[in-house]
């Protein structure tokens, strides 16, 4: 068993959470809604430690797969012209101003409206899972060990 355990080495590239992990991330990448491609490229393997891989991607990753709530967004006081905060203007800022149909609009506050949940981590999760030759992968650590 001392043997096996070397073979199947959690932090290996054949090892089972690893290749989980890469099955899981293709799987990600093919789910989720595009409409610049950055959200999908973000998506790739974490960590893989003690048995355990991981799969990060951006934080907006999150909205996408639960949704959110329609919100109002008040301005941001004292926002440079680099979008940092300044010292000397914080809480300075009276209004919001962005572009939209070619104008500059200003406003106190903006209505974001409702973002719709398209879950597809657990899917994704799954189906890395079922990606996974997992007979096959235990004979072999068992012939290689022997």
């Amino acid at each position: 068993m001392r043997a096996l355990s070397t073979v199947a080495d959690p932090a290996s590239r054949e090892s089972l959470p690893s290749r989980w992990q890469r099955g899981t991330v293709r799987a990600a990448q093919g789910m989720i809604p595009v409409r610049t491609g950055e959200t999908r490229r973000s998506i790739r393997p974490g960590t893989t430690r003690r048995g355990r891989a991981t799969v990060v991607g951006k934080f907006t990753v999150n909205f996408i797969d639960a949704g959110s709530k329609a919100h109002d967004e008040p301005r941001q006081p004292g926002l440079t012209k680099t979008g940092r905060v300044s010292r000397r203007k914080r809480g300075t800022g009276k209004v919001l101003k962005f572009q939209m149909g070619g104008r500059t609009v200003f406003s106190k506050k903006v209505h974001k409206p409702r973002i719709a949940a398209h879950p597809f981590k657990k899917r994704a999760a799954r189906e890395g899972l079922e990606s996974v030759n997992w007979v096959t992968m235990i004979y072999g650590f068992w012939n290689r060990a022997a």
